[in-house]
């Protein structure tokens, strides 16, 4: 299941963020963290992570995306692997490959892409999502995130002009089937939308504790 969030990040954050990694010097190649057959399709740059602005910036994403009320709800996130900031300038792109099953030996359960450029401001690096229903390209504005199963087959397509700035990260969910999580969101937001109208409580009450149990029936301890 894909899922789309917007407005992640504010405005005044994005522009702080795009300021603190303005310098390309903050980047090396992004082959270094690859692994298999990735290392030979991944023609990006990755955020040195020994670089002080570089660690700053991921300290501030990590801790705004374990705030996020949605986020939490799509990914049930129970621990994250990893976030990197990803830069891709005109000629790079990401071949088709599959994210590895671990990453610092945690187990890879979500994988997203939050967008940090302006979609207007380059050309191409669509994020294509391969899934049973076909393919999904998708390029978001800045500050809205994208996640989806880490067992999808994915692309970044080559950018073309422009400079596409991105954080991608890895989730280990404390519920491990993709279709359950999709269950319990969807569950979330249809409680989400009662609790904003007038309504029957007891039938709220209701789906609060069959939504209480279906996560106590399928917590990955």
């Amino acid at each position: 299941m894909l899922t789309c969030i917007d407005g992640v990040i504010d405005a005044p954050t994005l522009a702080a963020v795009r300021e603190q990694l303005a310098d390309p010097a903050r980047f090396q190649s992004g082959a270094a963290t690859a692994a298999g057959r990735a290392r030979q399709v991944k023609h990006n740059l990755q955020g040195v992570d020994t670089d002080p602005q570089v660690r700053g910036v991921t300290r501030l994403l990590e801790r705004t995306l374990w705030e996020h009320p949605v986020f939490r709800a799509a990914a049930r996130p129970r621990q994250l692997a990893r976030l990197l900031l990803s830069r891709y300038e005109a000629g790079m792109a990401y071949g088709t490959h599959i994210d590895a099953p671990q990453i610092d030996g945690v187990r890879t359960d979500v994988s997203f892409t939050l967008f940090l450029s302006e979609p207007d401001s380059y050309e191409g690096g669509e994020l294509v999502i391969e899934s049973g229903a076909g393919e999904d390209a998708i390029k978001l504005p800045a500050g809205a995130l994208v996640c989806y199963p880490s067992s999808f087959l994915h692309r970044v397509a080559p950018v073309t002009a422009g400079t596409r700035l991105v954080a991608v990260g890895w989730v280990r969910s404390e519920v491990r089937s993709a279709e359950q999580r999709g269950l319990l969101f969807a569950l979330d937001s249809a409680l989400a939308r009662l609790a904003e109208q007038p309504g029957d409580p007891a039938a709220i009450a209701e789906l609060s504790n069959i939504r209480a149990n279906l996560v106590r029936m399928w917590l990955d301890a």
